[in-house]
């Protein structure tokens, strides 16, 4: 059997499209749909988003840690 070198890129297709909510204490919560998510271990369970620093939603993720999927 050969060695096969995959590209860098996302293996699954179509992608998983999430709806992702965060917000701020004493702000109002925001929502956003999200193409890039995955699972990164199912021991505990823990999965990444990808959100662009541009969305209003970043600088929320960032500050507080926390989001839901």
């Amino acid at each position: 059997m050969s060695k096969v070198n995959w590209k860098p890129g996302n293996m699954l297709y179509p992608l998983p499209v999430v709806m992702v909510s965060c917000a701020e204490e004493n702000s109002r919560p925001n929502i956003i749909t999200v193409a890039w998510a995955g699972t990164i271990c199912s021991d505990p369970v823990m999965v990444s988003v990808s959100v662009r620093k541009e969305r209003y939603s970043h600088d929320i993720i960032e500050k507080t840690g926390e989001f839901r999927i």
